[in-house]
């Protein structure tokens, strides 16, 4: 076993590496982006927190994007992100 998080590790299924949950559930292949495994959802950047951009600079530029697996709904990983043009 290979953690690749605090949620995700790499395991081996039938002789082959598979990115697994911390919920044991099995997300795909082990040679894919673990990202694009899991369930995407986008959010305003202010449910990052106050003392995310707490003056609200370019804030209509930015937004926050939750991973989740798709079998638990446990939240696995989050990013600001850039809004596209």
């Amino acid at each position: 076993m290979k953690r690749l998080s605090s949620n995700l590790y790499l395991d081996l299924v039938s002789g082959r590496e598979m990115v697994h949950c911390r919920c044991g559930a099995v997300l795909g292949p082990g040679d894919q982006d673990p990202k694009s495994l899991l369930a995407v959802k986008r959010a305003d950047l202010s449910k990052a927190g106050p003392k995310v951009n707490p003056y609200g600079i370019g804030a209509k530029r930015f937004f926050l994007r939750e991973y989740y697996c798709p079998a638990c709904r446990r939240l696995i990983e989050t990013e600001v992100a850039l809004q596209e043009p």
